[in-house]
């Protein structure tokens, strides 16, 4: 299992999208690679496609995040990603041992957070 955690100033951000990187975990809790998160500073709906070619490239099961828009979450549990909450508190390897254990999966995207403001819908 790879693990993905989306981290910003050394713990785990408190949103998705706004992470300015990605630190990815084997199963003995190791680093195995550290991207800067690549919609930054790109702005559009489009760009959110770029977190799901990340994943993939990194061979990723499992995302941990804190909190996740509807529509991000949805393009990952689409794209077959496991997705579980965490707690900004918790140490990394807390994190990835309650992903493992799988105790705060968010499996629907009622689940993320609603966009206050209209993006890729056409409408409010």
């Amino acid at each position: 299992m790879i693990y993905a955690i989306a981290t910003s100033d050394q713990q785990l951000a408190h949103h998705f999208s706004k992470a300015q990187i990605f630190t990815f975990y084997n199963e003995q809790q190791e680093v195995i690679a550290v991207y800067k998160n690549p919609v930054l500073g790109i702005s559009g709906c489009s760009a959110k496609r770029l977190f799901v070619d990340l994943l993939h490239k990194m061979a990723c099961d499992v995302v941990i995040v804190r909190k996740i828009g509807e529509k991000t979450l949805k393009r990952l549990l689409d794209a077959g990603f496991k997705v579980e909450q965490g707690n900004t508190r918790h140490t990394v390897e807390e994190l990835l041992t309650a992903a493992r254990l799988q105790t705060h999966p968010l499996t629907s995207p009622e689940q993320g957070v609603k966009k206050k403001t209209a993006c890729c819908s056409g409408h409010q």
